[in-house]
C-alpha cells in the first residue's frame, strides 16, 4: 500500500471528497485524481522549468536587449518558413 503524508487538512478535504463524491471508494477518486494530473501536471512542470531558466538568468547576469530582439527575430523567420 502506498502512503502519503498529507497536512491534516488537506487529507481531511480529501477523505470528504472520497465519501461524498465517490461513496467512500478511494481507488475512483485516485484514478481521477491520477487522470487530472496527467491533463494538468504539465503545467506546474513548466512553471517549474520556467522559474529554473529566470534563477539561471538572474544568476547569470540578465539578458541583454539584443538577445531578445536575436531570439524573437529567429523565431519569426522559424514561424514563416514552416507557414505558421
Amino acid at each position: 500500500m502506498i502512503e502519503i503524508n498529507l497536512p491534516t487538512s488537506v487529507e481531511k478535504h480529501f477523505w470528504q471528497i472520497v465519501l461524498d463524491d465517490y461513496s467512500g471508494d478511494v481507488l475512483a477518486a485516485m484514478e481521477v485524481l491520477l487522470r487530472l494530473y496527467d491533463q494538468h501536471g504539465w503545467k506546474e512542470r513548466l512553471h517549474d522549468d520556467v522559474e529554473s531558466i529566470r534563477s539561471e538568468v538572474r544568476r547569470k547576469g540578465g539578458v541583454s536587449s539584443n538577445d531578445i530582439n536575436s531570439a524573437i527575430e529567429k523565431y519569426r523567420k522559424g514561424q514563416h518558413s514552416t507557414g505558421g
